[in-house]
């Protein structure tokens, strides 16, 4: 059965506007002028026949059917640029060796790593979970860390955007009528602990000035002892997305406070290599499948435009 496709030309017009929300980015990244770049994008939209854009003097702005639908033509451009990759690559195996917070690694990535293999048979993974700096010239291809950057010398695409929240075990948030009764609950907290502190402010528990518990320093260690029902932990939907979609934990307040994102790093020419284009495509289509399941469309939004930039 043919498929019925508007343009080619006003696709990737749309989808590099709508990636970048700049003209005068996706101009520059396609190589054509601004003009030009209009014209597709009006074209696009007379053949669907809806906007996808509101039009302010300011500049543009993603109607919601626009978001939706740039999500999903960045995820299949990132899947055709994938494959076109590997196969150009030729039959060979290619190794692809991957330095990533241990965390992460633990509560995100090691569940899904198979998936990954399966669907690139031509690329053989290899995971180090490691806080360590790594050495891109002799033990890894692609990073994967926690925090705000930048990172000198490493071009930088934002992964997941967190927001935290307390979490724990149906049976031990039962009973917590408001944030102040956390704190008659046992609290697993992490080194640093300063989001707790601002996590309670936040949810409008003043005057706390110190808070007991044990201490972890890697936030995966302190999820896995709140699914344990040892205590409440901080979580997120990356880390602890799939224990709340599966009902071992819950949040027994809405609050949340915005903390930094999971970053893929590496020097900017380790992002040409096909085995690492392939990943990078392949993981952000997981991680949007992920937030989505786990937080709805709102959660995939605040993944924004993938956006590179050398610290």
């Amino acid at each position: 059965m043919a498929r019925r496709l508007p343009p080619l030309t006003a696709l990737r017009a749309f989808e590099a506007v709508a990636r970048h929300e700049s003209l005068t980015r996706a101009a520059a990244e396609l190589n054509v002028s601004h003009p030009a770049l209009s014209r597709h994008v009006k074209e696009l939209e007379a053949w669907l026949g809806r906007p996808l854009f509101e039009r302010h003097n300011r500049g543009l702005r993603l109607t919601n059917a626009g978001a939706r639908y740039r999500d999903t033509l960045t995820a299949a451009l990132d899947m055709v640029a994938a494959a076109t990759a590997e196969l150009a690559a030729g039959a060979e195996r290619r190794r692809l060796r991957l330095s990533v917070d241990p965390s992460f690694a633990q509560r995100w990535l090691a569940r899904r790593l198979a998936r990954f293999q399966i669907e690139h048979p031509g690329i053989e993974a290899s995971l180090d979970a490691t806080p360590a700096k790594a050495d891109f010239h002799a033990d890894a291809d692609l990073g994967i860390r926690f925090g705000r950057g930048p990172w000198p010398g490493l071009r930088s695409q934002v992964l997941a955007v967190v927001h935290t929240f307390p979490v724990g075990t149906p049976a031990l948030v039962e009973g917590l009528r408001e944030p102040r009764d956390l704190l008659g609950r046992p609290l697993l907290l992490e080194y640093p602990d300063e989001p707790w502190y601002r996590w309670l402010a936040t949810a409008g528990v003043e005057g706390v000035t110190r808070l007991e518990g044990p201490r972890f320093f890697e936030a995966a260690h302190a999820l896995d002892a709140a699914a344990d029902g040892q205590g409440i932990a901080l979580g997120d939907l990356v880390l602890s997305g799939d224990e709340l979609a599966a009902g071992r934990l819950v949040r027994p307040f809405p609050v949340e406070i915005p903390q930094d994102a999971f970053h893929l790093v590496a020097p900017p020419e380790h992002f040409r290599r096909p085995e690492v284009s392939a990943f990078v495509a392949w993981v952000k289509g997981e991680m949007a499948a992920h937030l989505r399941q786990v937080g709805g469309e709102e959660a995939v939004r605040v993944l924004g435009p993938g956006r590179a930039e050398l610290g």
